[in-house]
């Protein structure tokens, strides 16, 4: 009976070591950073770019949207480069600003560039005295319901109109003033020497 015991408690030792192992001896996966935003992420000195992505309907004109983080303790003015295009941004020290049209946040918006929906296009984010760095942002669309209120508004453009016509010409058999016969239509020709 003993030996059925040390036998059972060996069968359990060995199926519970087996089942741990697997978990002992592999990474442990709060140490993966994994990003599970749509945007990316980029840092330059003591400003962080958090879920940076464009958001547009017509691949001509396009709004950055994300979060800049100041971790420093001076105030930054952060330029943000598309397609030769720049935009500034004041972030103040230890602070955050979030880019977004949400009636609460600022907004960036980039006029006749090229971004391209569903593409992927080259950002360059700089503050004086920092080196700057670059990052490859996903462009998306209003389309997806969590942007359908980001993408920008395009600027109306004029549109030229034509003087209307109607009520100039004379009606019937009216003629235009001036043009009867025998009317005189030039008093600078005097009263004819009745002076």
């Amino acid at each position: 009976m003993r030996a059925r015991v040390l036998v059972s408690v060996a069968v359990a030792a060995s199926i519970a070591l087996g089942a741990t192992g697997c978990e002992f001896l592999s990474p442990a996966r709060t140490k993966e950073i994994r990003q599970i935003t749509d945007g990316v992420d980029v840092s330059t000195g003591s400003i962080d770019v958090r879920n940076a992505l464009l958001i547009t309907d017509t691949g001509e004109d396009a709004r950055f949207v994300g979060t800049l983080v100041n971790t420093g303790e001076r105030d930054r003015t952060v330029t943000l480069e598309l397609d030769g295009t720049d935009q500034t941004v004041e972030v103040p020290s230890n602070s955050t600003v979030v880019l977004a049209d949400d009636e609460q946040h600022d907004t960036v918006d980039f006029d006749d560039v090229t971004a391209k929906p569903g593409s992927l296009v080259k950002m360059y984010f700089s503050y004086q005295g920092a080196e700057g760095a670059s990052a490859t942002v996903p462009v998306l669309t209003s389309a997806q319901e969590e942007y359908q209120t980001l993408a920008p508004t395009p600027t109306p453009t004029p549109t030229e109109t034509s003087p209307s016509v109607s009520g100039t010409q004379p009606t019937g058999g009216a003629d235009a003033p001036g043009t009867q016969e025998g009317s005189q239509t030039d008093s600078s020709e005097g009263d004819n020497g009745t002076n």
